[in-house]
């Protein structure tokens, strides 16, 4: 007995165009890298906290408002950041390509990661709502701050 005579119709599988959510791709999550240590970075360089908890602040607007509770001391637990493994990677990804270099602990922008830093960053319609997020971010983003929320966790 076939599919067909089971279901007494007609039965065939179509390839449907699966969704893919922007963060999981690499070349966003890449670019996404770049414009963190570009924006949030001092000399364009950033601690891994640092660029974890500027990836998580991006994911929501709660999530700012949450920091900015924190920072501003009206609430008395420091945020949740959930440390991602697709940051990791990209870094990885991005150090091969020659755009970072990993030294002392921190990543850095290489002359070439400063061009692409510059290219994302002027771009008006990529991006927009990451820069908007990290531009209000920055001073919040320092890397005693970020220190100081991993410590009360």
């Amino acid at each position: 007995m076939n599919l067909e005579e089971l279901l007494n119709s007609p039965f065939s599988f179509n390839q449907r165009k699966t969704f893919t959510p922007c963060e999981t791709r690499p070349l966003w999550k890449c670019s996404l890298v770049i414009l963190i240590m570009g924006i949030t970075g001092r000399e364009n360089r950033c601690s891994l906290k640092k660029i974890h908890t500027a990836n998580w602040l991006t994911k929501s607007s709660e999530h700012f408002d949450e920091l900015l509770g924190w920072a501003k001391s009206e609430t008395l637990f420091a945020p949740h950041i959930r440390l991602d493994p697709t940051v990791d990677r990209a870094i990885d990804l991005i150090a091969a390509a020659g755009y970072v270099c990993k030294v002392g602990g921190k990543v850095s922008l290489t002359a070439a990661g400063e061009d692409l830093f510059s290219q994302i960053f002027t771009e008006t319609e990529i991006m927009e709502r990451e820069k908007k997020i990290l531009t209000a971010a920055k001073k919040y983003l320092s890397e005693a701050a970020v220190e100081r929320i991993f410590k009360a966790n």
